[in-house]
């Protein structure tokens, strides 16, 4: 439960999903993954609220009466930094009942969970956690109002993952719409999946991002980027996750350090990635092609040489296909390949406060790379997609394009198997 201020009168109920995988959360054994997730869902909702009037002060229900304090303070700076406003968190006990149970099987336990989307980041992320756990269990945040990803998920594991014994638990979260564009959907993802590290036991959690999604820069002044993964928002998740289970935790991240192509390249049954869904509108199910989701995967698959999935439109090619986040993403890579030292703060304020230069050199060389083997096939591209590239080479010259592409599809990166914390 979590409420706003008391001059507004304003309250929020935690309700558990209907839906038959959520009724562990209504079991006593399971009362701090309980929490968990009620701290998670209670953030989402309150960001809905900030968008509809200001809230000074949040309170949210807990079974266990512990490091109240320091948590509130987590999730306060947290919301200052993402939301830009100044909340203040308060703890008080649920009034929630749990249903008892008989059971005395020994609890299960599991080497790793892996947050599971149905993208192709997390799909060549599960692949990877199952070579380096032993034993893993993928979890996927289910919001009631986006079917088509569900049913995309669902298609990937009766399809796929269940050849390779793969399991992923869902977790149904609360509507995506009702609130728009969710900057902490992220942390609610991440709590999700924390939720299992307790019912099975577990101490260590993958978070499969690609860097550049987790550094992402603002390619204009006015740019919002997304925070899903930001090394705040996770090192905040990490920090409250450890706190609620009185117990240390690992994270990882295997490819916080690698580019989109690099990810791509990494998967090793390559004709299941067209079953894999990274367009940012779920809404048919399909990939329109144009978002920014769509734009760096579709380039990254040609550079790794991979049969990638359909598309709507293709705004390389496609003059009256909508190209403004292809065009500022390659004006964007432009600028940083060759004149790197005249961009302005905002743009590369995350490269320089993270020291991920190598990383946003290679995804730039990569979007170009791309693009440098469409020509080698004599496809027609846009104008201004023609320009841009054109105004890049004759500075940086084709050779370090194909040095790259050899990198690529030969694998020569590294994969980040230490623990984020």
């Amino acid at each position: 439960m979590g409420r706003n201020n008391s001059e507004v009168k304003e309250k929020f109920d935690f309700a558990i999903s209907r839906n038959k995988e959520m009724r562990l959360f209504k079991k006593e054994e399971n009362r701090v993954a309980r929490d968990i997730l009620e701290i998670g869902v209670s953030l989402f909702e309150l960001e809905i609220g900030l968008k509809k009037k200001s809230i000074k002060e949040f309170e949210i229900s807990r079974f266990i009466d512990s490091n109240n304090e320091r948590l509130a303070k987590l999730l306060s700076d947290l919301v200052s930094y993402v939301l830009l406003e100044a909340v203040n968190f308060k703890f008080k006990a649920s009034n929630s009942k749990l249903s008892s149970t008989n059971s005395k099987t020994n609890p299960i336990k599991t080497d790793a969970i892996v947050l599971f989307s149905g993208g192709i980041d997390s799909f060549s992320g599960i692949y990877w956690a199952n070579k380096y756990f032993k034993d893993i269990q993928g979890v996927f945040c289910a919001h009631s109002d986006q079917v088509w990803s569900i049913h995309i998920v669902n298609d990937i594991v009766d399809n796929i993952l269940k050849k390779d014994n793969l399991q992923i638990n869902k977790v149904y979260v609360p509507s995506m719409t009702k609130g728009g564009y969710s900057q902490l959907r992220g942390f609610l993802y991440i709590l999700s999946a924390a939720t299992y590290l307790k019912i099975f036991n577990s101490k260590n959690l993958v978070i499969s991002e690609c860097g550049p999604t987790m550094y992402q820069p603002k390619f204009g002044l006015y740019d919002s980027v997304t925070m899903t993964t930001h090394p705040f928002v996770v090192d905040t998740a990490y920090n409250a996750i450890k706190l609620l289970l009185n117990n240390d935790i690992s994270f990882y991240l295997p490819f916080e350090n690698m580019t989109k192509a690099e990810v791509i390249a990494n998967i090793e049954n390559t004709s299941v990635i067209k079953d894999t869904h990274s367009c940012i509108s779920q809404r048919f199910g399909k990939h329109d092609g144009t978002c920014y989701g769509c734009i760096i995967r579709r380039l990254g698959s040609i550079v790794a040489g991979i049969e990638d999935t359909d598309y709507a439109r293709n705004p390389l090619i496609d003059p009256f296909a909508n190209n403004d986040n292809l065009i500022s993403l390659l004006v964007f890579c432009q600028t940083l390949l060759i004149d790197y030292k005249s961009m302005p703060f905002y743009q590369i304020e995350n490269i320089e406060g993270y020291n991920k230069q190598d990383l946003f050199k290679r995804f730039a060389l990569d979007n170009f790379a791309a693009i440098y083997l469409l020509k080698q096939q004599k496809i027609k591209l846009t104008k201004e997609v023609t320009q841009v590239y054109k105004d890049c080479i004759d500075i940086i010259g084709e050779g370090k394009l194909e040095e790259r592409i050899e990198q690529v599809r030969n694998k020569k990166f590294k994969i980040n198997a230490k623990p984020f914390k």
